[in-house]
């Protein structure tokens, strides 16, 4: 049976990384914080992701926790250490569960629609493009480079990567890079050949139109944003 989930306009998921990314450089009252961490627990939700969002609002409430317990223990430099990572990790958290909602059931194609729609200069989308794609076909490099490395019993283990720094800058790191630059020729090339290059309009077999679920979550977050200053 097919599951039903909520789509959003890539253009309403833009908006939500804004809001957190300004939640980052501006932190809002702790209470606000929460508030917006379970609005994107509710978006993965209504998204078709609960398994997903709920990792990450499980980690939130754990390092909330964390901080809670060492923070009487702040005198002691150690507690304080671990304090900061919780405290930090926690700021950073609502950025990456924002970014992974706006990727996620998100494909490329709809971006690249979206943001010709909102008028982005072309030099901007051909390197958003590139960047796009560039990354999954990275993590597909890597994947091969692994199957080969343990087909030949090298670092086997996730473990022996750490173990033996060396041996994976040599069989890893070094093939990454290498292979790096050609995809990113191959990804740009490609990008020109389908004409994102070309000025005059262009047609999207996509349907990019925002409708009463990006509406509502647009609203919510200004909301958010103006009930927060005031908590």
């Amino acid at each position: 049976m097919e599951k039903i989930y909520v789509t959003f306009d890539p253009r309403s998921k833009l908006c939500t990384i804004l809001f957190a990314s300004f939640l980052l450089m501006f932190p809002l009252p702790f209470k606000a914080e929460a508030l917006f961490v379970t609005l994107l627990y509710s978006l993965f939700i209504l998204n078709g992701s609960l398994r997903k969002g709920t990792i990450f609002y499980g980690i939130f409430w754990l390092l909330v926790l964390g901080d809670y317990l060492l923070f009487p223990y702040i005198d002691n430099g150690l507690a304080a250490f671990f304090d900061f990572l919780f405290v930090g990790n926690r700021r950073m958290l609502p950025t990456i569960m924002a970014a992974t909602f706006a990727m996620n059931r998100t494909k490329i194609s709809e971006w690249i629609a979206a943001l010709k729609k909102c008028h982005v200069p072309f030099g901007l989308i051909i390197p958003l493009t590139v960047l796009f794609r560039f990354f999954p076909t990275l993590f597909q490099d890597f994947k091969s480079i692994r199957n080969a490395m343990k087909f030949r019993g090298i670092a086997v283990s996730t473990v022996d990567l750490f173990l033996h720094p060396f041996q994976t800058m040599e069989y890893i790191i070094v093939p990454i890079l290498m292979s790096a630059e050609n995809t990113s020729l191959d990804l740009s090339s490609a990008a020109l050949v389908r004409g994102l290059a070309n000025p005059k309009a262009h047609t999207s077999v996509y349907e990019i139109r925002l409708k009463f679920q990006d509406y509502l979550l647009i609203s919510i977050l200004i909301l958010s944003g103006i009930v927060g200053r005031g908590i």
